[in-house]
């Protein structure tokens, strides 16, 4: 029996880095971009990460201004590598960088952490809810109630935070991982298979390897650990940002042996040289077209994959969506995601 479903509007954005949400006109200076208010209203906000370049107490206020203005009754956000102070790990690793006493830099994360978590904090009181890494129920207005799975970690990329070498896995376990990574997962990432809740929402910084994922130096920097957890959880949308240049959309097809493909003893090697593949269906890989010069009168780029729309199989296709809103250079010219997707209703 399919579990009773309810038409639900997304807004995506990831990578703002500051970016002030404010109505252009011809003179300003990216007038083409449409990340200009209003932006489209939606039952639900996703922000995928990197508010801030250098996680500043001002830079994190700017990105709160921002959202202030969408118009949701539910607003979700995870850090990204750029939000540094979220990071309680990088800002003691970098004392000496930042002339900081082992104190002074416990107090500069309490602060930044305070204003997004603490129940008087200002995300609160804007309506945003910041999520840790891990499983959260979130009940929505509309009477949806969806699980979502959220993670700010990417492999290293930089001297940057929430970081994790390219040899360990954050979102598998030693039995469920690549055969030669080192699973350092305290929250991995739950499979659909067997699941009596699945996972309706993978919400993480980073891409996936091989999808959304590549840079203008024709660089992979998806993270194959991720994929291998995408594969076994197959939720019906994955949301990220991190590489600029891999904005877009793409609906992924399941082989029926998916299963099978993440549980075959695999290297990180062979996993990234195509082994991965074999999870996928055959042509099972579908680009979102989408017309610029409409998402710029509309304010988002817009897709429909509700029973409406295209729709979506569920546990055999996942709807992945790179949000980055700069580009490479840093430009804030990219387009939110409004999508219209069937979630689960609240029983």
């Amino acid at each position: 029996m399919s579990t009773p479903t309810i038409k639900t509007r997304l807004l995506i954005l990831s990578d703002t880095h500051c970016a002030a949400l404010t109505q252009r006109n011809p003179s300003d200076k990216w007038p083409r971009s449409p990340f200009k208010s209003p932006l489209p209203p939606a039952d639900l906000l996703i922000f995928a990460g990197d508010m801030t370049t250098t996680g500043k107490p001002d830079q994190y206020h700017r990105c709160l201004d921002m959202l202030r203005e969408i118009h949701a009754p539910v607003k979700l956000a995870i850090a990204g590598n750029h939000d540094l102070t979220l990071d309680p790990d990088y800002m003691s690793a970098h004392l000496r960088k930042y002339g900081l006493s082992p104190e002074a830099a416990r107090l500069r994360v309490q602060e930044a952490q305070d204003l997004w978590t603490a129940p008087e904090g200002r995300a609160r009181r804007e309506g945003v809810m910041f999520l840790d890494e891990g499983l959260h129920t979130v009940d929505l207005p509309n009477g949806a109630r969806i699980t979502v799975y959220a993670s700010p970690y990417t492999p290293e990329y930089g001297d940057t935070g929430f970081a994790y070498r390219v040899d360990e896995d954050r979102f598998n376990t030693t039995s469920t991982g690549l055969s030669d990574a080192r699973s350092i997962a305290e929250n991995p990432i739950p499979a659909f298979t067997g699941t009596e809740r699945p996972v309706d929402i993978l919400l993480t910084h980073g891409p996936p390897l091989g999808h959304l994922s590549r840079t203008n130096s024709e660089l992979d920097a998806g993270c194959p650990h991720l994929l291998r957890a995408l594969m076994r959880c197959r939720p019906l949308l994955h949301c990220f940002g991190h590489i600029h240049e891999g904005w877009g959309a793409q609906i992924v097809k399941w082989r029926d042996r998916a299963d099978e493909a993440t549980a075959a003893p695999t290297t990180i090697g062979e996993w990234k040289g195509g082994a991965w593949r074999a999870g996928v269906a055959q042509d099972g890989l579908e680009s979102v077209i989408v017309d610029r010069e409409e998402a710029e009168e509309r304010h988002a780029a817009y897709l429909d994959v509700s029973r409406d729309g295209r729709g979506l199989h569920r546990g055999e296709e996942t709807v992945l969506v790179n949000a980055a809103i700069m580009d490479v250079w840093y430009k804030p010219t990219n387009a939110p995601w409004l999508v219209d997707i069937e979630l689960p209703r609240a029983s």
